[in-house]
């Protein structure tokens, strides 16, 4: 019946109810069901006016006798909403009106003096998050619908910013030729700020990518003179990425490896040089 819902699901209740009810509404939405909390006491003085006949009730009660939502029950015939009760009470006057019961059983609350909602409220929560889990897995719910819904804080961050809004690129990208000497190749990188420089063709196709670690282990090896290029410094075979790639994934393949990538350049489908990111740029995007 909710998967076939042509409308929006409203959920309702009040007291601790109204709670999970307001969680469980909030959760649809941001998985792809539309949904709205409706508390009673507010439809009861205009916002029922929110309802419409393809519209689906979720109503949450445990006893499934509070005057409130009862009371509700006559607008929502009368507009042509379908009804969906979850409660304790089978026998309630709320599930004796629903056209679908979910019976939500509690032999006890974990109250001490079994008066708190908690257990029962518990239940009510989980009923509503499987609803949705469900609807997702129906819907085909994906990250990046997810993402569309998500575009704030790190989550939104992990899931939708591209690579591309990250690198270091145009003006800003360091890049030379194989036969640039060692002077003009530490000028780029110290002008640059990157820690590396990307080694391109003259169409900027990339060859391979020069870090201060390559020249620190030429230093050491004593091999570093003013006469060496590009190309006997550079990493011919560097991990590079793609153009379009999600920022968070790229991150998490450079600090997974045993020895973890610092630099790495990014390249469009013809393998030319567009980028070069680092660690420090991604973190530093709160990723």
């Amino acid at each position: 019946m909710i998967l076939e819902c042509k409308g929006k699901l409203i959920v309702t209740g009040v007291g601790k109810s109204g709670d999970v009810g307001k969680k469980i509404s909030s959760t649809l939405s941001s998985t792809g069901t539309p949904s709205v909390f409706l508390h009673p006491a507010d439809a009861a003085h205009g916002d029922a006016g929110i309802i419409s006949c393809e519209d689906i009730i979720i109503a949450i009660g445990k006893s499934g006798e509070s005057e409130e939502l009862l009371n509700l029950i006559p607008t929502i015939k009368n507009i042509g909403a379908k009804l969906v009760s979850m409660t304790a009470n089978v026998d309630s006057k709320l599930a004796k009106e629903s056209d679908v019961v979910l019976i939500t059983p509690v032999l006890k609350e974990a109250c001490p003096l079994e008066l708190a909602p908690t257990s029962s409220t518990t239940i009510a929560l989980i009923l509503g998050d499987a609803i949705a889990m469900c609807l997702m897995e129906l819907k085909n719910f994906k990250r990046e619908n997810f993402a569309l819904y998500h575009p704030a804080g790190r989550l939104g961050k992990r899931l939708s910013l591209k690579i591309d809004d990250v690198m270091r690129k145009d003006k800003d990208l360091a890049k030379v030729l194989p036969d640039t000497k060692l002077e003009n190749i530490l000028t780029e990188i110290t002008v640059k700020r990157q820690g590396a420089t990307g080694v391109t063709d003259l169409n900027g196709t990339l060859l391979g990518i020069i870090t201060d670690f390559d020249i620190r282990k030429k230093l050491k090896e004593g091999k570093l003179d003013s006469s060496i290029s590009a190309e006997q410094l550079m990493n011919p075979s560097p991990t590079m990425f793609l153009s379009g790639s999600n920022a968070y994934d790229v991150l998490k393949q450079m600090e997974s490896r045993p020895n973890p990538i610092s630099v790495a350049p990014i390249v469009d489908n013809s393998k030319r040089l567009i980028g070069i990111v680092s660690i420090h740029d991604l973190l530093q995007k709160g990723l």
